[in-house]
C-alpha cells in the first residue's frame, strides 16, 4: 500500500523501465536472460520484448535483443532541451579546439556522472574510446576531474549520502578510495577552482574539471578536459590547462544565466 507521501507506481511500466535499462548496460541478450535479470517468466518476457519490438524500442536479431534506434530522438530531444547543453556545446568545442584535447560538459543525476556533450580537437586522443562509453553513460563522481569539480559544491550531506550509495570504487591504483582523503581533495578543489584526475579512472589518462554554478553556490555540471598523460605534465597539467578550463566554465555559467529558461535543477 502506498502513502501520501508516494507516488502510485504501475508495475507494467516499471517492468519496461526495467528491461531497457539493462538493455542499455549490457549487450545484446536472449529472452531467458532478460526474465532472470527483471524477475519475470521467459513467456512474460517475450511478450514484453515483442511490444517494445514493434514499437522500434527494441531490435531483435539471430534471436538476441538489443535497444531499437527509435530511442535515439528521445535522447537527442532530452539534451536539446537542455540548458546547461544550449549554454555549453559552442564553448565546449571552442575549448577542445584551443587545447587539442577532449572536452565533455558533464552533469550529476542520481549520484553518478552523466556526459551531455562531449568535443575533439583536432590530434585529440581517445576519439573511439570515449563514443563507446557513451554506451554506459554514467560512471562514479570520485574518480574524474568533472565529477570531484561537483562533488566540492555539493552540500557536505549530498557528497555523504553519494559516497554511501555509490561507494568509491578503484579503478586503478591511483584512484580515491579513502572518504577521509576525498573529502580533503575536495577541500583543495573547492580552494583553488579545479580538479585534476591523475590516471584516477585509467590509466594513461589525465584530465582537468572545473564546475558550472548558478547563483554561486548552485553547481549545475562540470567541463573537463581530458588527454595523454604523456604530453600532460608540470605546468601544462596543473597550470595552463586548468586555467582555460576554467576560463570556459566561466564563459558557460555567463551564457547560462543569460539564456536560462529556468528548464534545469542542480538538485
Amino acid at each position: 500500500m502506498t502513502t501520501d507521501d508516494e507516488p502510485r507506481r504501475i508495475q507494467s511500466a516499471d517492468r519496461v523501465c526495467d528491461i531497457l535499462e539493462y538493455l542499455r548496460d549490457g549487450d545484446q541478450t536472449t529472452v531467458s536472460e532478460v526474465a532472470d535479470a527483471v524477475d519475470l517468466s521467459p513467456g512474460t518476457a517475450h511478450t514484453y520484448l515483442a511490444t517494445l519490438e514493434s514499437r522500434g524500442f527494441v531490435q531483435k536479431r539471430e534471436g538476441k535483443y538489443r535497444l531499437g534506434l527509435e530511442l535515439l530522438p528521445y535522447g537527442e530531444h532530452v539534451r536539446l532541451q537542455n540548458d546547461l547543453y544550449q549554454a555549453a556545446k559552442a564553448e565546449l568545442h571552442r575549448l577542445a579546439h584551443d587545447s587539442d584535447a577532449t572536452a565533455h560538459l558533464m552533469t550529476e543525476y542520481e549520484g553518478r556522472l552523466i556526459v551531455l556533450h562531449e568535443a575533439f580537437g583536432e590530434n585529440a586522443i581517445g576519439t573511439e574510446y570515449h563514443p563507446r562509453k557513451r554506451e554506459r553513460p554514467q560512471t562514479h563522481l570520485h574518480c574524474t576531474s568533472a565529477g570531484k569539480a561537483i562533488l566540492a559544491h555539493l552540500p557536505d550531506y549530498r557528497v555523504a549520502r553519494i559516497i554511501e550509495d555509490q561507494g568509491l570504487v578503484s579503478y586503478t591504483s591511483s584512484t580515491i578510495t579513502d572518504e577521509a582523503e576525498l573529502v580533503a581533495e575536495l577541500e583543495t578543489v573547492r580552494d583553488r577552482g579545479f580538479a585534476l584526475n591523475d590516471q584516477e579512472q585509467m590509466h594513461g589518462i589525465r584530465a582537468v574539471g572545473s564546475p558550472i554554478r548558478y547563483d554561486g553556490d548552485r553547481v549545475l555540471g562540470a567541463v573537463s578536459l581530458s588527454g595523454a598523460a604523456s604530453n600532460w605534465s608540470g605546468d601544462r597539467f596543473r597550470r595552463d590547462l586548468p586555467e582555460k578550463v576554467m576560463r570556459a566554465a566561466n564563459a558557460i555559467e555567463v551564457n547560462f544565466h543569460s539564456n536560462s529558461t529556468g528548464g534545469i535543477s542542480p538538485d
